[in-house]
């Protein structure tokens, strides 16, 4: 149901140390989106029939996927991008909209009230900034994206957000918990990327930005909180963009009928005009699922062909 409302008869799960036990293996099952589409202004929810019918859809596209490719099909157009959809089609097609306290949202933001990303105008992320220094996208190795090189998980934590909400992507909606009595990991799938947070603990400060940050945490009644902050500003993406001001707390509460609601709040002064706060419902994986390699490199093995391409350009104009 995905309604997280309080139920007085049900006991949160703990663990040997009295912490709320969250461990396992959870997924993001829905297409909500992270932004809410601007012509929804600030319609914060759909009524059942409307969830429905975007429901109906969807099954509809992941019925489509399925189907043969026609053999006689034209060339693409020259010039024409050439996506993942071979990828795509492997992949399960979220089809449930986001449920939390009983209403489908139609943004996992809900605050904003518009529920959209408050960005400031004319601000600049680090490459947008090496942009206007004069350097081009394949000048350096570090110019090209930490996600192009596998360098990190997408975004800047794992769960953030998803890519667009029908094209499947399943790697980025999943992770895996374990708890012990000093630290909690969180591993996504997504790149195998791996958090180590440290449980009543002070940040370590002066010791330079980190790929996903420098995380601890904390528990409160059946939730875990996490305090994130010293990112490296190269995890700025088209999703969310961030320098290496950002800041986000996150909460985990787990609920009943394998249900935990994943909420966080964002603070990045260079890039929003406020915080931003938002709320995704998590289920927890069917038994039998389980988390699988994600081995990918293909970008940074082709950062010396893609390089060397750049600079025989360069000699010929």
């Amino acid at each position: 149901t995905n309604s997280f409302a309080a139920d007085r008869n049900w006991v949160a799960p703990r663990t040997e140390y009295g912490y709320p036990d969250l461990q396992g293996l959870w997924t993001n099952p829905s297409q909500t989106p992270l932004q809410r589409p601007v012509a929804l202004g600030n319609k914060s929810t759909y009524t059942a029939a409307e969830a429905g019918q975007l429901e109906q859809t969807a099954r509809a596209l992941d019925s489509a996927r399925a189907l043969p490719l026609d053999p006689d099909r034209s060339a693409p157009q020259s010039g024409a991008e050439i996506g993942g959809q071979a990828d795509h089609n492997f992949e399960i097609m979220p089809i449930a909209v986001a449920r939390v306290d009983g209403e489908f949202r139609t943004s996992f933001i809900v605050d904003p009230p518009n529920g959209r990303l408050p960005y400031l105008e004319g601000a600049r992320d680090i490459y947008a900034e090496w942009s206007d220094q004069g350097f081009g996208p394949y000048d350096g190795p570090e110019i090209r994206s930490g996600q192009e090189r596998c360098l990190n998980s997408g975004g800047q934590l794992p769960l953030l957000f998803t890519f667009n909400s029908i094209d499947g992507d399943n790697p980025l909606r999943h992770i895996q918990i374990v708890q012990n009595e000093s630290y909690v990991v969180i591993l996504s799938e997504y790149f195998s990327a791996v958090r180590i947070i440290r449980l009543d603990a002070a940040h370590i400060e002066n010791q330079g930005n980190k790929w996903l940050g420098d995380s601890v945490g904390w528990y409160e009644g059946d939730s875990l909180k996490v305090h994130t902050k010293g990112f490296r500003p190269e995890q700025s993406n088209s999703s969310l963009r961030s320098s290496a001001q950002l800041e986000i707390t996150e909460t985990f509460t787990l609920g009943p009928e394998d249900e935990m609601l994943f909420s966080y709040t964002l603070s990045d002064p260079k890039f929003y005009s406020r915080s931003v706060m938002a709320e995704i419902p998590l289920k927890r994986m069917e038994p039998g699922q389980k988390l699988y390699e994600y081995a990918c490199h293909e970008g940074n093995y082709s950062l010396p062909s893609i390089l060397r391409a750049a600079r025989i350009e360069e000699i010929s104009r």
